[in-house]
């Protein structure tokens, strides 16, 4: 494994003017061999094999309107934080990534491009998902998913009928915070 973290010792390029090589830290390059590294050896993928106390820790799915901003690196490095302190602590960690594709703004944002939501959606995920490993988050990106594949929601339809036959989803008038 040392071979692959060592520097490379030179960025390749001629910042100055002066016609010469600079030589440094290439962070490019190690960005690159890092995010190669952690997914071929499976780093943020839980073990579950019963040799440490699980955590789990969930960060609110982003809407596929568009690509990512600074809010995002923001709101996402705090559920990264967290998830690389337990792995620290000794905890087998499961932090996954979605979407949650299956809803008002992802399709209004396509219609205002005139283009078809489920097409505009995937393209957006797909855009975000790419920022996503560039910001070196410890994600586990073998449990993506996506509010809109049926897969999905055929379990959050099951789960309400489960709430609504017992009782635990019904209708009424009440107060909610609205502004």
């Amino acid at each position: 494994m040392t071979d692959q973290l060592e520097q490379t010792g030179t960025t390749g390029r001629d910042d100055d003017g002066t016609g010469e090589t600079r030589t440094g830290y290439d962070a490019a390059a190690a960005q690159t061999r890092w995010q190669q590294f952690w997914e071929t050896d499976g780093t943020f993928v839980p073990k579950d094999d019963g040799s440490a106390e699980r955590r789990y820790v969930l960060d609110m799915f982003p809407y596929p309107s568009g690509d990512l901003h600074m809010g995002h690196a923001e709101a996402f490095v705090m559920g990264d934080v967290v998830s690389r302190f337990l792995r620290l602590r000794g905890y087998d960690v499961m932090h996954p990534i979605g979407w949650d594709s299956f809803g008002l703004p992802a399709e209004n944002a396509a219609i205002q491009r005139d283009a078809h939501p489920a097409e505009w959606t995937y393209a957006n995920i797909e855009t975000q998902a790419t920022s996503f490993k560039r910001y070196g988050l410890s994600l586990d990106w073998s449990r993506r998913l996506h509010t809109s594949d049926p897969e999905y929601y055929r379990w959050t339809q099951w789960l309400f009928l489960r709430f609504r036959e017992r009782g635990l989803a019904y209708r009424k008038a009440s107060y909610v915070n609205w502004c």
